[in-house]
């Protein structure tokens, strides 16, 4: 029996890409196979993938080279249009975290998620305003939205989105990774400030010495 479909995905790309991307989903085709697939004309496929393929959700693969004919460009999911689609990543996470309380104990994977955002860090190099920026682009790399902002001789790292906000409501030990990213990217003196109420948001402020050093 298929899963229900995602009502929000049909809403933000209409009823025909969607299914594009679910045929996409299991595996990658030529356009004839999504027409066949669908039930539209090839000429309607291409418009839609023109659009989906615009839009960083699908891109085109190696030709498959059948015997006598014609190369078929193959179409696939792009990592973004994979993304799409329902994963169990808290869900496995949070079943992980609970072994490992079980295993090591409570303080000990603390120190587990804080020593993965110290191997998820950049370098802290640059000046102090670089080494923020650096450690903004790492969480939005992760899937935050996050804004750089001056305040009061310090920099705040505002997000207005957690991309662990789906574990962080549970177990809110796993901001302790995140801040050591900060840290360890910017090499300041970091104080996490997140919110996790209603709808989880990262924020850090980040304070350096008068004197910091320029190349880390």
């Amino acid at each position: 029996m298929d899963a229900p479909r995602p009502r929000w995905l049909e809403r933000l790309v209409g009823e025909t890409r969607q299914t594009i991307l679910e045929l996409l989903q299991r595996s990658d085709q030529t356009v004839q196979e999504l027409a066949d697939g669908i039930g539209i004309s090839a000429n309607a496929v291409r418009g839609h993938l023109s659009a989906l393929e615009r839009d960083g959700l699908v891109m085109k693969r190696e030709a498959r080279r059948d015997t006598g004919g014609k190369p078929a460009m193959l179409y696939a999911l792009s990592q973004e249009g994979d993304e799409l689609f329902p994963k169990a990543y808290a869900t496995v996470l949070l079943a992980l975290l609970e072994v490992l309380d079980d295993r090591i104990g409570p303080n000990q994977v603390k120190e587990a998620l804080s020593e993965v955002g110290a191997r998820a860090a950049r370098p802290a190099r640059g000046s102090p305003e670089e080494r923020v920026r650096a450690a903004a682009e790492v969480l939005e790399s992760l899937g935050g939205t996050v804004e750089v902002r001056r305040e009061n001789g310090t920099w705040r790292i505002q997000g207005f989105s957690c991309p662990l906000s789906s574990v962080i409501d549970q177990d809110a030990r796993v901001c302790g990774l995140a801040e050591t990213l900060v840290q360890r990217t910017t090499g300041g003196a970091v104080t996490e400030q997140c919110e996790r109420e209603c709808r989880a948001r990262c924020s850090f402020r980040i304070s350096f010495p008068a004197r910091a050093g320029t190349t880390g």
